[in-house]
């Protein structure tokens, strides 16, 4: 059976982020990585591993920031709250999970002996779960760890799936997602089957993952296309801001420029998203309003590959929505190994496909910073 994995890198954005501005907050080479808003509209960030800093910092919406507004840690990557109030930080370069009491100012070590613990998230039930990077040098992280309010812990999955994970979320239905760093990689986990399924590959670094309730997406940056994406839990993929050149311009998202974005954070009543990138805090604002061409008709960009199962033959239709465009097809194996590449007709045409033995098989379509995948089975 096929499934369908769309990644719609910058076309779409012309219809879809009219609406949005982007504002630069503040700038400081310590903001880098992980982000937390609370509920008074703080907003806490990390330095990042790798001897990068001891503090978390907080800045303020006005543009105020102190870089050193707690110490007590070690390479923080990640930040979260749980319902107590109570904030807890991932430490890369002390392989620990911290604890801050904003009450008493208290830091504690709530776990220690991680392996390069980048992100985390939290549970209806106030369970943490920590994605595991890999400690430096090897950087072969491929865990999730999971913490229970008591203290306790466990290894809650480790797969050979996951490389180098460090976007981590809950949907609001349950499920976990987890994203490898370095491909972009994002898959779903059913908490009792604990199976990852492949929802999305962006072909680029995947940074924070975050949900947002209002519209039931999962955001996150890419440091390697220098966007801000947001998808359905079906795994369909606009750009929210961005246009993939490396950069720091304000305003309307279209054309505002992103300089490797790691870390998101949504205010308490989601209509802001804070970005952490090199060194700067970064605001997108209007997210509740609605996208400028709304009620036009939806651009046709689905891949269609058949027959299925493969007979050893299969034909590849190019999207309507690339009519025109330049675009290159490659097929490969799970290995990543290459069986076909060829540069595809435009709209209209057909590309057929021979000796394609049984097995798993990826079809990639690139065009002009858009890639289409398909995954047969």
């Amino acid at each position: 059976m096929w499934k369908r994995y769309c990644l719609l890198a910058c076309l779409l954005a012309a219809q879809n982020i009219e609406a949005q501005t982007v504002e630069t907050v503040v700038s400081h080479p310590r903001i880098v990585d992980g982000i937390h808003v609370d509920a008074a509209g703080f907003i806490y960030t990390t330095p990042g591993g790798l001897m990068q800093g001891l503090a978390i910092g907080r800045a303020t919406p006005e543009g105020g920031f102190d870089p050193n507004f707690r110490t007590g840690f070690s390479g923080p990557i990640d930040i979260d709250e749980n319902g107590a109030g109570l904030l807890f930080v991932t430490n890369y370069d002390d392989n620990t999970l911290k604890s801050y009491d904003p009450a008493t100012g208290a830091v504690a070590t709530v776990l220690s002996g991680l392996d390069g613990p980048a992100g985390l998230a939290l549970d209806s039930e106030g369970n943490i779960f920590v994605t595991c990077f890999g400690a430096f040098p090897a950087y072969s992280g491929n865990q999730v760890i999971k913490v229970k309010p008591d203290g306790s812990s466990e290894t809650w999955l480790e797969t050979t799936d996951f490389f180098r994970p460090q976007g981590v979320a809950f949907d609001d239905e349950g499920h976990l997602w987890v994203a490898n760093t370095p491909t972009g990689k994002i898959f779903r986990i059913d908490t009792t089957a604990r199976v990852p399924e492949l929802v999305l590959e962006l072909g680029a670094k995947a940074g924070n993952l975050v949900f947002r309730k209002k519209d039931r997406r999962l955001y996150f940056p890419s440091q390697g296309n220098h966007r801000i994406y947001r998808m359905d839990l079906q795994g369909n993929l606009d750009t929210l801001a961005g246009t993939g050149t490396p950069g720091s311009i304000d305003g309307d998202a279209a054309g505002a420029r992103f300089n490797r974005p790691l870390g998101l954070g949504f205010t308490v009543s989601e209509d802001t998203l804070y970005v952490a990138e090199a060194g700067r805090l970064r605001r997108i604002t209007g997210l509740d309003e609605q996208p400028a061409q709304a009620g036009e008709k939806a651009v046709d960009w689905k891949l269609r590959v058949a027959p299925n199962p493969s007979t050893g033959s299969v034909k590849v239709e190019i999207p309507a929505a690339l009519a025109g465009r330049p675009c290159i097809l490659e097929v490969s194996d799970g290995s990543g190994r290459v069986a076909f590449r060829q540069e595809a007709p435009l709209y209209g045409n057909a590309i057929f496909i021979d000796g394609l033995k049984a097995g798993v098989w990826y079809v990639r379509l690139f065009s002009d910073g858009i890639l289409l995948l398909e995954k047969m089975l």
